[in-house]
């Protein structure tokens, strides 16, 4: 190193400023630390040439370069000139209001590249956006305040341990399709979506997500929502009516069976009491069975095969919406929480061998052909699987009704019986949407350790959802009803 270059790095070395550290790696590196900005001051000599010097500032969080330079050090005071203006980035104070991503994988190397991908789609775009790569277990160990954390594929099984290390960051897997083919713009869309952040494209009004981050946006309606829940032996008709999501009215009533004139006479009653139907902007109808469109298109109760949505609306001139009540149970849960992305809610009632069960996966309910998703009640082949060890008469096996009301006379009321059936119907949720969490309404199985280890005979244990008992199935239907006639609401307005 000759004269000027020495005296050079002394200077810089010596150098006191608050807030900054200063590191001497050797001759020819320094490393300067400011806040969110770390600076490099880099020599290299050649043969018969001038001394170059390296001047560079890294923003700490997304990688991007906020000062590059090269020049020959032959002039000190022009170095130092050149320093200064470097030094002037490096304590550029950090944007606190921009949005800090963290991207994590194995160790680092995939999501570096990614990340850098995602600074230029969102420097393109004029988003106040930074990106930071580490691998998981670093990231785990350092901690840090991120808006949210983007786990490569390889990792994404560990979401459940990475939220709780960073709770309050949104934090989710990177689909592989976009991963794989570095498809920057489609994960900044992804990523928008979940932190709701609307400034390019208005979000995706079939995405539940924004039911559960804030109300500010959906519209202030009056809603009437109904409810029917079978019990053995007869049902429960709830009806509420919301103004602007304040309960203003509401009552039910239990009857042997149900048809649709008693849906129709919840409303005529409700007129009756003076409530004005003109003000009432929708109603929703959650009702059990596949329902497709407004009509029962699959159900074992006397309901199959009405067009409930039609019926009334011809009959009143209201608005009408119907979903299974399961579905109607499940977005509840959904918009009720935000530690979880997919759901399910299994509902069983007491004395029954089938339940009912709804998904919403990625913040979008799986309704499924002819609304028949999560619809159990043609499952009942599951009752064969342990009849034998209740058969303790002679049964016509060739009988399946025989054996089906036998079963149930025996087996729906012990919870020791319904457990590996229950099991048995979780699992075909596990497979087809692998849910975070599931949801139980089922007062004949409430021990969730029991139930996991049902489950584990059968599945790894890591394989596993969350499993949670709930008691208020009921308001369930009523909160994921309203969403649900809010968000049509909502779509239809745009």
């Amino acid at each position: 190193m000759g004269d000027t270059g020495r005296t050079f790095r002394d200077w810089v070395v010596a150098r006191e400023v608050p807030g900054c550290t200063t590191t001497v790696q050797d001759d020819d590196h320094i490393v300067i630390k400011h806040d969110c900005m770390t600076g490099q001051v880099n020599f290299y000599r050649f043969d018969d040439m001038p001394e170059v010097v390296e001047l560079a500032v890294t923003e700490d969080a997304s990688g991007e370069n906020r000062f590059f330079l090269h020049f020959e050090l032959e002039d000190l005071d022009r170095a130092k000139q050149l320093f200064g203006e470097m030094d002037e980035v490096l304590q550029e104070p950090c944007d606190a209001d921009g949005t800090r991503v963290l991207l994590c994988c194995t160790v680092g190397m995939t999501t570096t590249m990614f990340a850098g991908k995602l600074s230029q789609v969102a420097e393109t775009l004029s988003l106040d956006y930074s990106f930071e790569a580490k691998a998981l277990e670093d990231a785990k160990r350092e901690g840090g305040s991120y808006d949210a954390v983007m786990l490569a594929p390889q990792v994404g099984f560990r979401r459940r341990e990475v939220a709780q290390a960073f709770p309050e960051a949104v934090v989710f897997e990177i689909p592989a399709r976009i991963f794989a083919r570095y498809d920057g713009a489609g994960a900044l869309r992804m990523l928008m979506g979940l932190l709701g952040d609307d400034s390019l494209a208005a979000p995706d009004p079939s995405d539940l997500r924004m039911m559960r981050s804030s109300r500010k946006d959906l519209p202030n309606k009056e809603v009437l929502i109904i409810s029917v829940i079978h019990h053995p032996g007869g049902a429960t008709i709830a009806w509420r009516l919301f103004d602007n999501f304040k309960l203003i009215a509401s009552d039910e009533v239990y009857k042997p069976k149900v048809e649709f004139r008693d849906l129709e006479d919840v409303i005529a009653t409700m007129r009756f009491r003076g409530i004005d139907l003109a003000d009432i902007d929708a109603v929703g109808v959650a009702v059990p069975g596949a329902v497709d469109f407004g009509t029962v298109t699959f159900s074992g109760y006397d309901l199959g095969g009405v067009n409930i949505e039609k019926g009334l609306t011809d009959k009143f001139g209201l608005r009408v919406f119907v979903d299974n009540n399961a579905n109607a149970g499940a977005v509840g849960c959904y918009v009720s929480q935000d530690t979880y992305d997919s759901v399910t809610l299994h509902t069983q009632q007491v004395g029954t061998m089938i339940g009912g069960q709804g998904t919403v996966c990625n913040g979008h309910l799986l309704r499924g052909h002819r609304g028949m998703a999560g619809e159990l009640s043609g499952l009942n082949w599951q009752v064969f699987l342990h009849a034998e060890q209740f058969a303790d008469v002679e049964l016509d096996v060739d009988s399946h009704k025989e054996l089906l009301a036998y079963y149930e006379e025996q087996a729906s009321w012990s919870g020791e019986a319904m457990l590996p059936i229950l099991a048995t119907m979780l699992q075909a949720a596990i497979a087809v949407a692998a849910p975070d969490a599931i949801y139980i309404s089922y007062d004949l199985v409430d021990d969730m350790e029991a139930l996991r280890k049902e489950l584990a005979k059968s599945l790894p244990e890591d394989l596993i959802p969350d499993l949670i008992h709930i008691t208020d199935y009921r308001e369930k239907i009523f909160l994921g009803e309203m969403a649900l006639v809010l968000q049509r609401l909502s779509t239809s307005a745009t």
